[in-house]
């Protein structure tokens, strides 16, 4: 089932103030005042991040930044470690960059590949240093040290969006800048985009977006909630290894961790949920051919509206084995 992000950011924001205005307001100060200790910190044990902080989007690379210090700042128990950002500049040589520094720093665990991930994994690997992979692409092979939050292999959005293009008509673009912010819409000049899909945990979400809201006075966005995750996976990691884990095995010592974003695994190979990603159609489409709008009117009664997941949904053999769905609406979407 697929559900509006913009929606449930206006819903979140509605019952804010009788679910858990209490909450938000005892952790306000608390998140405030650690956003400049952050920069500084105490000497201890170190997550660094490499954040598209200045380009292409600088108020999207903020919200991850935000939704990052927030999860670390309430973190419960332990005395949570330093928070130390990079910028990537959504560029693959300043990525590298800045996680050389990083790894000189000595930081314990890395965060990465919100935009771009370059030969971050590799260099990561190399050094054991445990390294988080928000990116929407699985990156292979990974090594015991890694963690992925994507769930779509190398190479497949390119050859489902080729399959999509040579038997529909459409103009199918499966490189659009959908795959760094997950705001799924359809460029100029195509017909549609395939995208992938943020899956969502509810519960959570409407547990954090409050405090969120207090803390920052805007929504919890679905860029917020990608850094609120991926700092909840580095702080089970930092536990493992103040538990004694080799930092080398920490993730792996991990093996699943409970986020915003659903359950993370340490390895999930090879599992492509059926709608790993979204097919979305613009408003307006081409003059198709017969065959071409059969094609088409299959894909939608297969796909459409998360048929992938149903049982009343015509199943066209061509496509009911590829992870994607069509959601009913446009916008920004996430699979519940």
């Amino acid at each position: 089932m697929v559900d509006n992000i913009a929606a449930r950011e206006f819903r979140s924001r509605g019952r804010a103030a009788s679910r858990f205005a209490r909450r938000a307001l005892c952790a306000l100060a608390a998140v405030l005042a650690a956003s400049g200790a952050a920069a500084s910190g105490k000497a201890g044990m170190q997550i660094g991040a490499i954040l598209p902080t200045s380009a292409p989007d600088a108020a999207h690379g903020e919200d991850i930044r935000n939704g990052m210090l927030l999860a670390l700042k309430t973190w419960p128990g332990q005395s949570p470690p330093t928070l130390v950002v990079k910028d990537s500049a959504c560029e693959p040589k300043k990525a590298a960059a800045a996680a050389q520094e990083l790894i000189d720093a000595k930081v314990d665990v890395v965060v990465g590949g919100f935009c771009v991930l370059a030969t971050v994994p590799r260099m990561m690997a190399e050094a054991m240093v445990p390294f988080i992979s928000a990116n929407a692409v699985r990156f292979a092979p990974a090594a015991d040290s890694a963690l992925q939050f994507g769930t779509v292999p190398q190479g497949m959005p390119a050859s489902v969006g080729f399959k999509l293009r040579s038997e529909s008509g459409l103009k199918v673009t499966a490189h659009s800048s959908c795959w760094i912010d997950y705001e799924q819409r359809v460029a100029d000049g195509f017909d549609a985009a395939l995208c992938p899909t943020l899956h969502i945990d509810n519960a959570r979400w409407d547990e954090i977006a409050p405090t969120y809201a207090a803390a920052y006075r805007k929504p919890f966005t679905a860029a917020a909630a990608r850094g609120y995750a991926a700092m909840q996976v580095a702080l089970a990691g930092i536990k493992q290894i103040r538990a004694g884990s080799r930092p080398g095995q920490a993730l792996k010592d991990a093996k699943e961790v409970s986020t915003v974003l659903g359950k993370i695994r340490w390895r999930d190979d090879g599992v492509v949920p059926e709608d790993a990603m979204q097919l979305i159609l613009a408003t307006r489409l081409p003059r198709l051919s017969a065959r071409e709008s059969s094609t088409l009117d299959e894909i939608l009664k297969s796909k459409g509206c998360g048929c992938a997941k149903g049982t009343e949904c015509a199943s066209g053999k061509a496509w009911s084995s590829l992870p994607f769905v069509v959601p009913c609406s446009r916008g920004t979407v996430a699979a519940r």
